[in-house]
């Protein structure tokens, strides 16, 4: 099977959507399928390497719609060139090219929307979008062979939308390669933290609003004389200098040197840090799916998430962590729970550990990836998009 991948960025900046790509194309390579990716050079970092995968990226004149002459000349001969086309992320040209020559090739797709499609996501600057989705999205969006959503609450979330295709869910991983064994604990302290001693509660993502570290800060400086072996790190590309503002609030709180910012962290150092994490939190508002949190319990690392995180429910029944309200003092309390009972979260860390290799890694993911890929090519060869 030959699949091509179209995202608009292929930054790190960009979090989970990427990692997701990178990491399913290294696993279907692996796997023996043909692969190649397409994006465009926005904040790319030039430094994407995968065996056997061909990765070609363009310049995007116009970065905040990644603009691009130059790959929607390169889409006709790949899009030919593939049996399925994997799309992922909307609102960009790169999916209205990718989508359109799709249709003019007769190539099916399917379209990953990454959490863009769900209800919050629609909220945020919504005139806009639903002027775009009515002349623009909608089409690309019904277009798609299937929609594959992450997890089950963001497809339910999706559902207001009113899409008119297929759908299917199947969860992102990590790669088992990474993860299995995991780095001497100490080499991420003595990296970032000066060989700092004391117990790590770590934030791994994006530095955006979304992600509510402001409320993290708040609620870590509500418990914070409570345990005064505890730092707090917050790891991460920053996005609009939020870093600065978070910083002046952990001042104003009195808690500023235990607030850690070690900046964007390369894959390896991604591991370390988690190896040396005793509790891992995603406060997010709002998230598809969770990438982080997965890459947390891989590591053996009890985690915390919001409800609205898209891994909550997994998280819950197969008590790795805790699931908080999105507010300060029930995150104050998960927390104080974690940090007061270590041998009760090391039990979380080793559950967690041992779903996130038997269930979330690439290579049990993609065989399932694969045959939804087929039955969206054998229905596009029988004329039907829709089951």
């Amino acid at each position: 099977m030959k699949i091509l991948h179209v995202i608009p960025r292929l930054s790190f900046r960009c979090g989970g959507p990427v990692k997701a790509v990178l990491g399913m194309a290294s696993a279907q390579a692996k796997a023996g399928l043909e692969v190649r990716i397409l994006s465009t050079d926005h904040w790319y970092e030039g430094h994407t390497e995968i065996p056997n995968c061909e990765v070609r990226v363009f310049p995007a004149p116009i970065g905040f719609w990644q603009w691009s002459p130059s790959l929607k000349r390169a889409l006709v001969d790949e899009v030919g060139w593939a049996d399925v086309v994997n799309v992922h992320t909307l609102w960009s040209y790169a999916t209205l090219a990718a989508s359109r020559s799709c249709a003019a090739a007769n190539v099916p797709y399917v379209l990953r929307p990454c959490g863009m499609l769900d209800t919050w996501s629609l909220s945020q600057k919504s005139w806009k979008k639903k002027v775009y989705a009515s002349l623009v999205e909608s089409g690309t969006i019904n277009r798609a062979g299937a929609l594959w959503f992450s997890s089950e609450e963001e497809r339910s979330s999706s559902k207001g939308f009113n899409y008119q295709t297929s759908d299917f869910v199947i969860p992102l991983g990590v790669t088992l390669t990474e993860y299995l064994e995991l780095p001497e604990k100490g080499e991420f302290r003595r990296q970032f933290l000066d060989a700092c001693s004391k117990r790590i509660l770590l934030f791994l993502g994006r530095i955006t609003p979304v992600k509510q570290l402001d409320l993290l800060i708040r609620a870590y400086a509500d418990i914070a004389n409570n345990f005064p072996d505890v730092v707090l790190v917050i790891a991460g590309p920053d996005e609009g200098g939020l870093s600065d503002q978070l910083k002046i609030l952990a001042e104003s709180l009195g808690i500023r040197e235990r607030v850690i910012f070690p900046g964007g962290l390369q894959k390896n150092e991604v591991v370390a840090a988690l190896t040396d994490a005793e509790v891992f939190v995603l406060p997010s508002l709002h998230e598809n799916f969770g990438v982080a949190a997965i890459e947390a319990m891989a590591a053996g690392v009890p985690v915390i998430v919001t409800d609205r995180v898209g891994l909550a429910g997994f998280v819950s029944s197969a008590n790795a962590g805790i699931v908080v309200s999105s507010n300060q003092e029930s995150l104050a309390i998960g927390i104080t729970q974690l940090l007061n009972n270590p041998s009760e979260a090391k039990q979380m860390g080793e559950r967690g550990r041992q779903i996130a290799l038997d269930k979330f890694t690439w290579d049990k993911i993609v065989p399932r990836i694969t045959e939804a890929y087929q039955t969206v090519i054998t229905r596009g060869e029988n004329g039907h998009r829709r089951v």
